[in-house]
């Protein structure tokens, strides 16, 4: 029986990093046809406010990654390596990275706090319906996944900190979650180097 749970759960882990590579191929092709097709001059135009003004990135940001992840972090990493406005491509993926982190801790402490609220917990299970069986399924292996893969990370956070997870548990298997930032960064400084 624990065997078989185990190689369940490796299915899991493999079949979430490779739709994680997948995604992130669809990202790169999307990447490289914006970039050959439209003119730098017209790339400023549409996107020039926005990729010059830091400050607003970095809400829109953290709001994304407290919400969910509404928009892909991938998008940020790909800001900072067009812009530098963060200093260093590594030093701006390694900060998107630590607020990502901290935007994860904040829903499992939020988790935490509201596990005891019907009312709320109520409203949770039918908005997180898919992450609150995958949680009941795996358990605390569901962190690494959302943390190396497109599942939701803030959402599976919330789910950790309400379904009692340990906070030294979560916070160690969610480092996976920096890892995840670095790879795919140098993944993307590769393709636009082509």
């Amino acid at each position: 029986m624990g065997k078989e749970i185990l190689n369940e759960k490796s299915r899991f882990l493999v079949k979430n990093i490779l739709r994680g590579f997948l995604y992130l191929a669809i990202l790169i092709f999307a990447f490289l046809i914006i970039k050959n097709t439209i003119g730098e001059e017209q790339r400023e135009l549409w996107f020039g406010g926005i990729y010059d003004n830091p400050p607003m990135v970095i809400t829109v940001y953290v709001v994304s990654e407290v919400l969910f992840g509404i928009i892909p972090p991938e998008v940020f990493i790909l800001w900072s390596l067009e812009t530098e406005h963060m200093g260093s491509y590594l030093t701006s993926i390694g900060l998107l990275s630590i607020l990502s982190y901290i935007a994860g801790f904040l829903n499992f402490t939020l988790g935490r706090l509201l596990k005891n609220n019907g009312k709320i917990m109520q409203i949770k299970n039918r908005l997180l319906k898919k992450q609150i069986y995958l949680f009941k399924k795996y358990g605390a292996f569901l962190i690494i996944v959302a943390a190396v893969s497109p599942i939701p990370f803030s959402a599976t956070a919330l789910l950790c900190g309400a379904g009692g997870m340990l906070p030294r548990t979560y916070l160690l298997y969610s480092l996976l979650r920096i890892v995840r930032f670095y790879v795919y960064g140098i993944v993307l400084a590769n393709i636009e180097e082509l």
